[in-house]
């Protein structure tokens, strides 16, 4: 439910913001580095700073902090952060009451309702004369910060989500490891051989893969697959009965084949930390999760934890997408070119990145993914090689709207109703798209 929470009141505060300035920055000027607007290098200012995410990453946030504001001494960097529920009710509270951060940590699951009611800076005319250089950063993840054409934010983090395996363990099964480009064919096959082997050995009570029927990040890529997304241009749902009852289809089938954990084994789990999950613990032998965070289960498991693509269909399209995490400047900004200095410094300074590393993904810079790649751990260079692999066919989407967090639990409330047996697949797919499009119609 905190979860949940977490998901709609930035919505419900920002309902609230009257006379904010438009997108492209309203009433703070767009001053461009080096003219004779430009505030006197001497002056003292402060400009404030907001992010989330745990001790590890505070150090790492105040330790780019410090460095620069040991190279601009008129500079004050004033650092905020907290959990990640707490950070977004916070910064809807702030933005609605016109005192939201000067750069804000940001995310794709927000940023367009946070854009088009006016509270991001346009950063444009700062990409325009190289306050912020985004020459080095791919295509698809410059675009990922656009927002109705107009970058609102820049990636810190790039990230995607698939599957994951433990190579140790396939060997000790006998079994060999998968491809890392992939068909539902064959993942199919292979749950079965895991599967086989499992049954062969003398621990059965383990599965060859987890359910993922309500990974909402999954269905947006099987949609893409069929040539289709999960929310359309416009914000409604893209999908039919059919595409949702293919894809509840796949998981139902995985547990009816006990190639996946029952429904009782998969609700005991959903909510435990990472080092009680079912893939740390041994009891499934493929899982899911984004790739940055191979190193984290790295360091609870034997053997080298390997990334794996989603499936994909050989007929269908390309269905990967970029995701991660971004910085934006508030439209409210009273230093917008110090905001904007900052991010750049952020992104592409080196000792920056070499601090970062990849705490919430690969880079934004190319450059930068090759500076800091000789001082990986084994673990972090195979997520970084995982990443920038799939960089290479990945796409955008269009921005999820308002509701999707409610769409988000009802794929999840969905799945775990059919695993149950109190729906079977149609009657979920049915269920699932009538209420859905109830809640991005209203």
């Amino acid at each position: 439910m905190k979860k949940m929470k977490a998901l709609i009141m930035p919505f419900v505060f920002l309902s609230v913001l009257i006379g904010l300035p438009a997108c492209s920055g309203g009433g703070t000027k767009t001053t461009p580095a080096g003219s004779a607007e430009n505030p006197d290098q001497g002056e003292k200012i402060a400009i404030s700073f907001a992010w989330w995410g745990d001790a590890k990453r505070h150090e790492k946030y105040n330790a780019i902090a410090d460095m620069y504001e040991k190279e601009h001494p008129n500079v004050k960097i004033e650092r905020q952060y907290g959990s990640f529920n707490d950070y977004w009710d916070k910064l809807a509270t702030q933005t609605a009451g016109g005192n939201a951060p000067d750069v804000i940590g940001m995310h794709a699951t927000y940023v367009a309702d946070y854009a088009q009611r006016g509270a991001l800076l346009e950063l444009d005319p700062y990409l325009e004369n190289k306050t912020i250089d985004l020459s080095d950063f791919p295509e698809a993840v410059r675009e990922v910060g656009k927002v109705d054409g107009k970058t609102v934010m820049v990636a810190q983090g790039v990230t995607m989500t698939g599957w994951a395996y433990n190579a140790g363990t396939l060997d000790k099964l006998g079994v060999q490891a998968p491809e890392f480009d992939w068909t539902w064919d064959d993942f199919h096959a292979k749950a079965a051989e895991i599967q086989k082997a499992i049954g062969a050995s003398d621990d059965p009570d383990r599965w060859a893969v987890v359910d993922a029927g309500g990974d909402i990040t999954g269905l947006q890529v099987f949609a893409r697959q069929r040539g289709k997304e999960l929310f359309d241009a416009d914000g409604k749902l893209g999908v039919t009965k059919e595409d949702v009852a293919a894809w509840f289809a796949i998981w139902d089938r995985l547990r009816k084949d006990k190639m996946a954990p029952d429904a009782a084994t998969s609700e005991q789990y959903a909510n435990v930390s990472l080092d009680q999950s079912l893939f740390v613990k041994g009891k499934v032998i493929l899982a899911i999760f984004p790739f940055n965070q191979i190193p984290l289960y790295q360091h609870y498991v034997d053997g080298d934890v390997q990334a794996l693509r989603r499936p994909g269909d050989p007929a269908g399209r390309e269905g990967e997408f970029v995701e991660g995490a971004y910085l934006a400047v508030s439209a409210r900004s009273k230093h917008p070119q110090e905001a904007a200095d900052f991010i750049n410094f952020f992104v592409n300074r080196e000792e920056a990145q070499k601090v970062f590393k990849l705490e919430q993904g690969a880079l934004g810079s190319t450059k930068g993914n090759e500076a800091i790649k000789s001082e990986l751990s084994p673990a972090e260079q195979r997520t970084l090689d995982a990443i920038q692999t799939s960089l290479k066919t990945a796409g955008t989407i269009p921005l999820p709207p308002k509701g999707q967090g409610e769409v988000r639990t009802l794929l999840s409330e969905t799945a775990q109703e059919i695993a149950f047996g109190q729906k079977t697949v149609d009657q979920g797919a049915q269920n699932f798209v009538e209420k859905a499009a109830a809640i991005l119609n209203r």
